[in-house]
């Protein structure tokens, strides 16, 4: 029989339901995530019989898109959350549960990057992880060392739970070691918190894919990302308009950061537009496009300019690049707040 590609905390889940006995229950899964976990839903409903399940078909980016309003408009007394850790606190009955990968990078993969580090003269790497690998970073960081490879791993700081841990909008667990290392090796599939560890560190990055079994040095990938930002960057410092988009969800509404960039917009003499978006496209950005509006500015996540905006025709920056161009500080990149 194949394994299962993750691990979902049932039991927690059940103990959660028993004894919190809620009567309608909302559950909320990652888009990648959803189709493993439906058996389980089907499994909590057939065990749960009392309970009225709702599966939420929206998607889940992170612990800090909780579907809060859509939980009041469906009376639900309780939301299990797939996939992530928590990330505010909330007046809603929220369990978070992880989904762990089942999978795991061959000994002789880890064996080629140790080779690989040592051939680059590297000895000293950070190891970070994005929560879905926690099971694994004690077999990778042993069979580097048994490499001779010095591992560091952050303590838990900022949003993280658990030592090492990143998430797209705080690196701080890789910081911390960040003096202590020569390069940083993060444990993920996809590009985005790789580039994120890049951009935050300043500093070499190697991501080890337990996907497709391999490693990837990203040292020319984020010097090609790092130049598209300051060309952005670069257009944005003759504007005289800025939108700043915020998020319509609790977690990801920063005011305090919007209050910060409006102060430096007016002491600039500049003019701006606040939007409020809670899915935000490439689509949405044309369809509300003004043109006296130079550029915009996403409050609600660091990973839309970079991932999924940047081919806009307009400049679209994170808060910290907009931070960067209004205090006129452009020499050190500043991500992502």
């Amino acid at each position: 029989m194949r394994e299962e590609p993750y691990f979902f905390e049932i039991s927690k889940i059940e103990e959660f339901l028993k004894r919190e006995k809620p009567k309608k229950v909302l559950i909320q899964v990652p888009d990648e995530l959803k189709k493993h976990f439906y058996k389980h839903f089907n499994h909590l409903k057939r065990k749960f019989v009392n309970i009225d399940f709702i599966f939420s078909a929206d998607p889940a980016y992170g612990a800090c898109f909780i579907p809060e309003n859509e939980a009041a408009t469906l009376g639900i007394d309780a939301i299990i959350h797939v996939g992530h850790t928590e990330y505010y606190r909330s007046n809603l009955n929220i369990i978070y549960v992880n989904a762990f990968s089942n999978l795991k990078p061959s000994p002789s993969t880890l064996n080629n990057l140790a080779s690989h580090l040592k051939a680059k003269g590297i000895t000293k790497v950070g190891l970070s992880y994005v929560i879905q690998h926690k099971p694994i970073v004690e077999y990778v960081k042993k069979t580097l060392e048994d490499n001779e490879i010095n591992v560091f791993i952050g303590e838990k700081s900022g949003l993280a739970k658990y030592d090492g841990q990143v998430i797209g909008c705080d690196y701080s667990t890789a910081l911390k070691i960040n003096n202590l290392v020569d390069a940083h090796i993060i444990i993920c599939g996809g590009y985005f918190h790789a580039i994120g560890l890049g951009f935050s560190t300043q500093k070499p990055v190697i991501k080890l894919d337990p996907y497709i079994n391999s490693y990837e040095d990203l040292t020319k990938i984020i010097s090609r990302y790092l130049r598209i930002r300051y060309s952005k960057i670069m257009k944005a410092l003759d504007a005289r308009k800025y939108g700043i988009i915020s998020g319509a969800r609790r977690g990801q509404y920063r005011i305090g950061l919007i209050k910060e960039l409006v102060k430096l917009v007016l002491r600039k003499g500049l003019k701006y537009e606040i939007f409020s978006s809670d899915i935000l496209t490439v689509e949405t950005l044309i369809n509300m496009d003004s043109e006296d509006i130079d550029v915009y500015v996403v409050t609600s996540c660091p990973r839309l300019p970079i991932d999924d905006l940047w081919e806009f025709e307009k400049p679209v920056l994170t808060p910290g690049e907009a931070f960067m161009v209004l205090e006129e500080n452009i020499q050190k990149y500043r991500f992502p707040w």
